[in-house]
């Protein structure tokens, strides 16, 4: 499945291509292990929140395709396993919360 290119969105007054969702999704991924965060207010989950809130719907599944993407850069890093299995669990746990929230919203 290709990502959509022509998908954009706004965020903080700063506009972003697919191709600069993906690089954002990928960062904010890896600074949940710095920031040792909590799940559900970091910055991940607002980016992704904003996103689906202003993608298509037929779009979305680009979003399932992102976290994809950012687990296989994750188990073929040299983070060591423990660390791999945190970054990935809490990355997708924000991911599943922002859509539920997203969901939710709508209803």
């Amino acid at each position: 499945m290709d990502m959509p290119q022509r998908v954009s969105i706004r965020y903080k007054d700063t506009s972003y291509s697919i191709n600069e969702i993906r690089l954002k999704t990928f960062r904010l991924g890896f600074q949940i292990w710095d920031e040792q965060t909590k799940p559900r207010k970091t910055e991940l989950y607002e980016f992704i929140l904003s996103c689906l809130k202003q993608v298509d719907r037929q779009d979305r599944y680009m979003f399932s395709l992102l976290f994809i993407e950012l687990t296989d850069m994750i188990r073929n890093s040299r983070l060591d396993r423990g660390m791999k299995e945190v970054l990935v669990k809490t990355a997708f746990s924000e991911f599943a919360c922002a859509l539920t929230d997203f969901e939710d919203g709508g209803k």
